[in-house]
């Protein structure tokens, strides 16, 4: 009985600590062979926040429509260690961004690359190949 208890413990454990690793989907719902590149759009919220970073914004399409796009980005932990801060972002700043777009929401995706209104470009990853290439 004792040892019966153990064991479903121990799986329960196992299940708890793991399972949010089988959930993380990484770069599997983005066209990582796909780069989009949304020039002049308007920032309108920065979610410095676990698990990711998200920046929203607006983009007008070429008759004037507006667009509202969210991209993800690495955790702030992590983009941290590229230059970005948690006021990297600010409502109101035009940026242009390069992304990966979702492969089933139109206005979402993995965030490659921002480069500010000054020239400065933050990073998702410090690798060239966005990931693709594998390093092994």
């Amino acid at each position: 009985m004792l040892i019966d208890v153990a064991i479903d413990r121990g799986v329960q454990c196992c299940l708890a600590v793991c399972g949010s690793t089988f959930a993380h989907h990484g770069s599997a719902v983005y066209d990582t062979a796909k780069v989009v590149v949304l020039e002049d759009v308007t920032v309108t919220k920065f979610v410095w926040a676990n698990p990711h970073s998200i920046a929203m914004f607006d983009a007008k399409d070429d008759k004037g429509n507006v667009s509202h796009w969210a991209g993800e980005a690495g955790s702030p932990s992590a983009v941290r260690l590229l230059g970005w801060t948690r006021n990297s972002l600010q409502p109101g700043d035009v940026i242009t961004v390069h992304l990966n777009p979702s492969k089933f929401e139109s206005t979402v995706g993995r965030l490659d690359k921002i480069v500010l209104a000054n020239g400065t470009t933050l990073k998702d990853s410090p690798r060239g190949d966005r990931g693709v290439v594998s390093r092994y």
